[in-house]
């Protein structure tokens, strides 16, 4: 009975060491994965109004998720808003303006839309629109 009971325990402490690798390995995956929009945000100067859980001048990261599922619809459409910029009062957070990035084309424009969307949305942030 001693030595069942040992198994059961050492099975246990295994199984729970194996999902922290699990877990590590995929946090590994997506660094990777985003590594190229994380790059091109810091070179185009984006972090200048968006930040990972502050809004600076513009939306955080984790506004932005809260607003945005990660569709390839809304990559695109976050895409083209990157590059052409928004007007005051003419988009989603009010009164707030982006700066156009004429020069970003529009695979490094979803790049950094992606990295973006990465991070986990804001809980206590109320949906805007019906964009998920």
């Amino acid at each position: 009975m001693t030595k069942l009971y040992n198994l059961l325990i050492a099975s246990a402490i295994f199984a729970s060491c194996n999902s922290s690798t699990t877990k590590t390995a995929e946090k590994g995956t997506d660094t990777l994965r985003f590594a190229k929009g994380k790059a091109l945000f810091a070179q185009n100067d984006c972090g200048g109004c968006h930040a990972e859980k502050d809004a600076i001048i513009g939306p955080s990261f984790s506004n932005i998720a809260a607003e945005y599922e990660a569709s390839p619809a809304n990559i695109a459409h976050l895409a083209h808003v990157v590059i052409v910029g928004v007007k005051p009062n003419e988009g989603v957070w009010g009164s707030r303006e982006m700066t156009p990035h004429l020069k970003l084309n529009p695979s490094d424009a979803e790049e950094i839309v992606k990295y973006m969307l990465s991070f986990p949305p804001d809980p206590n942030k109320p949906f805007l629109h019906n964009t998920k």
